[in-house]
């Protein structure tokens, strides 16, 4: 699980371009099993009999280990770019919340918790009878951007979990 500064610098663009990267690698594997199979197929005008029988059993199998590596391929092209870009979407909210808490004032933990900065404690202290209304308001704030960046972080990390299971899955599926 990420921490907190780890999520806000985060890129998960990375991730987009890993999926891109094995979705070209699924289609050169998928290349292959076709040069394969051709190359097998080839083989039988001039190689007859049990041999050649057994090659293109044998052909048969490599087809579909080729197959269901090329199916765990995709799979797992498609969560890593499609939750790539979720999580793109999540950090990029998490950072713009961030720095809208700092930019009126408050401070940002890397709990994720947000409390008042020097600026609002100076306001606070010099507001003198309405002293109570200016902190209460502030405050309100303050747990306002703790939950928004709390419900973003755990967004996030429920992305991230989900993308591993999905990453784990696709690996199941490619034979062994």
């Amino acid at each position: 699980m990420p921490t907190f500064q780890q999520a806000l610098d985060a890129n998960p663009a990375q991730l987009m371009s890993l999926g891109a990267a094995i979705a070209a690698a699924a289609g050169k594997v998928t290349t292959l099993g076709a040069q394969h199979a051709g190359e097998v197929a080839g083989m039988g005008a001039s190689w007859q009999g049990d041999d050649y029988q057994e090659m293109v059993r044998w052909g048969g199998d490599v087809a579909g280990f080729i197959g269901r590596s090329d199916a765990a391929l995709v799979v797992c092209a498609g969560a890593l770019e499609s939750m790539g870009a979720t999580m793109m979407a999540t950090v990029t909210a998490l950072k713009a919340t961030k720095q809208s808490a700092e930019a009126i004032g408050y401070r940002v933990l890397p709990t994720p918790m947000v409390i008042l900065g020097p600026s609002q404690w100076s306001q606070v202290s010099s507001a003198g009878p309405a002293a109570p209304a200016v902190l209460a308001a502030y405050q309100s704030g303050a747990v306002a951007f703790t939950a928004a960046l709390a419900s973003m972080y755990a967004a996030l990390i429920a992305q991230d979990t989900a993308a591993y299971g999905i990453i784990r899955t696709a690996i199941g599926l490619s034979p062994s």
